[in-house]
């Protein structure tokens, strides 16, 4: 399962869609429950990407700490690990 699928909309924004990470557009979108914001022309009110099959390069090296965690790849997490003093069974 992609981690992203669960972020709050809220956590998308500030994260990674509250802009389009090629060209920094932004344009408005209002929220299931009303609320309007300057978001990536591409991701829809529920929180979904429109074009995730096809997206663009920077949304597809953008890997943020909660995705690094929860999916257990890279340096980031290894990292984190460390930083904390846990080892592999110490987190979940």
């Amino acid at each position: 399962m992609n981690p992203c699928e669960d972020c709050p909309i809220e956590d998308k924004l500030y994260e990674c869609c509250g802009r389009h990470p090629e060209t920094g557009a932004v344009s408005k979108l209002t929220l299931d429950d009303g609320r309007v914001v300057n978001a990536c022309p591409h991701l829809s009110p529920n929180g979904t990407c429109l074009i995730y099959e096809s997206r663009p390069y920077g949304c597809r090296m953008y890997f943020c700490d909660r995705y690094i965690l929860q999916t257990k790849i890279g340096q980031g997490y290894e990292l984190f690990l460390s930083e904390w003093g846990l080892d592999e069974g110490g987190y979940d």
